[in-house]
């Protein structure tokens, strides 16, 4: 009896492998590129909601929808409404409906079914349907050669030009007759995409090219999009240059700013010092007290023409940078830097000029006061 069982599960399994084989391990390496829907779109039996990566023998199907397929090499591939493609780095194979791509040298070659659409040069784009063993190539940029599965060449088709293919249908000949007691013998289940090697013929008439045009549309607007996509990365760095140049204008209009009202308060530092030297020399001091104060009035002087100087060029530099908007170019605030640096290094100046004063006439009752710098 246990020998029976074993028998019997056996047999089943058998079955089921027969019925079902096993899988092919799909090839190695990684991903081909990415699919993006646009409706309905299927990889295997998964719907894809958004951009998703794409593996070798992946097989997309749309419905109600489109899908953009981008290699990593650079082909591109539009599958159009209803319609169902395999692909692996090697062959993209429509099996239905009706795709657009544009080839790249080194990519994947391209077939509906079993014709292969071999592109001639480094770059070509074509359109293509196949319905009812008959398939149309439109080539809307650069050259193909369309070849049968025996490797004859039908056709060779440049940009602008469209032929429509049929798959030939084998006559066999008549069967014997079955014995009497033979069974019918089951119909064999249909095929997506044809896998036959039969020959495949040229076709009078273009009888699906407008079928196929409808597809251009598919690769504007996938072209539009990615124009839409660069417009807006264009717009986010204009309104960051934008940003930028309102953070520099406020930038540089604070050190205008600064550097004048540094300059107004040493003028006015050094204007206090040389009335106070003078009416100190007219005190009652001792001639050493009297050579001091002259020393002193002298390296004002010299403090006040370069203070000059240099609120003419801050003054010129200000007219220039507000005739630019208030925005400054990188020398112009070298500039500015370089007026600030000056100005901090007279007020310095102005200070030991000061402590001298106060040296020479400590004697005559405290210090001398001047402004400090904001």
């Amino acid at each position: 009896m246990l020998k029976l069982w074993f028998k019997q599960v056996l047999s089943l399994a058998l079955c089921v492998a027969l019925v079902r084989p096993a899988p092919m391990a799909a090839e190695p390496g990684a991903a081909l590129g990415s699919v993006t829907p646009r409706g309905v779109v299927n990889v295997g039996d998964v719907r894809v909601p958004g951009m998703s990566a794409l593996f070798a023998g992946d097989q997309v199907r749309t419905g109600a929808g489109s899908a953009l397929i981008q290699y990593q090499g650079g082909s591109r591939v539009v599958l159009g409404l209803e319609s169902q493609a395999s692909f692996s780095p090697s062959r993209v194979e429509l099996q239905k409906g009706q795709m657009s791509f544009s080839a790249q040298a080194g990519g994947p070659l391209f077939a509906a079914s079993t014709l292969r659409i071999e592109p001639i040069g480094a770059k070509a784009a074509a359109e293509v349907t196949y319905l009812n063993h008959k398939a149309t190539v439109n080539v809307t940029e650069g050259a193909f050669r369309v070849v049968d599965p025996s490797g004859a060449q039908l056709a060779s088709l440049r940009a602008g030009e469209a032929r429509l293919f049929e798959e030939a249908v084998a006559s066999a000949p008549a069967p014997a007759a079955p014995p009497a007691a033979a069974p019918p013998a089951a119909p064999a289940p249909p095929q997506i995409g044809g896998g036959s090697n039969r020959a495949w013929l040229l076709a009078l008439g273009v009888g699906i090219v407008g079928t196929s045009l409808g597809i251009a549309g598919l690769v504007r607007a996938s072209d539009a999009d990615d124009r839409a996509d660069e417009a807006a990365q264009e717009a986010n760095l204009a309104r960051s240059d934008a940003a930028a140049a309102q953070a520099l204008a406020a930038q540089t209009q604070s050190q205008v700013a600064a550097a004048q009202a540094q300059a107004a308060a040493l003028s006015a530092t050094v204007t206090a010092l040389q009335a106070q030297v003078a009416s100190l020399q007219g005190s009652a001091i001792t001639q050493a007290q009297i050579a001091a104060l002259a020393s002193a009035l002298s390296s004002l002087s010299v403090i006040q023409l370069q203070l000059n100087d240099a609120l003419a060029d801050l003054s010129a530099l200000s007219l220039s940078i507000a005739a630019q908007g208030g925005v400054a170019t990188p020398a112009q605030l070298s500039q500015l830097q370089a007026v600030t640096s000056r100005l901090n290094s007279l007020f310095q100046q102005s200070r030991d000029v000061q402590s001298d004063i106060n040296d020479a006439v400590s004697d005559l009752g405290g210090e001398i006061s001047t402004t400090r710098l904001p």
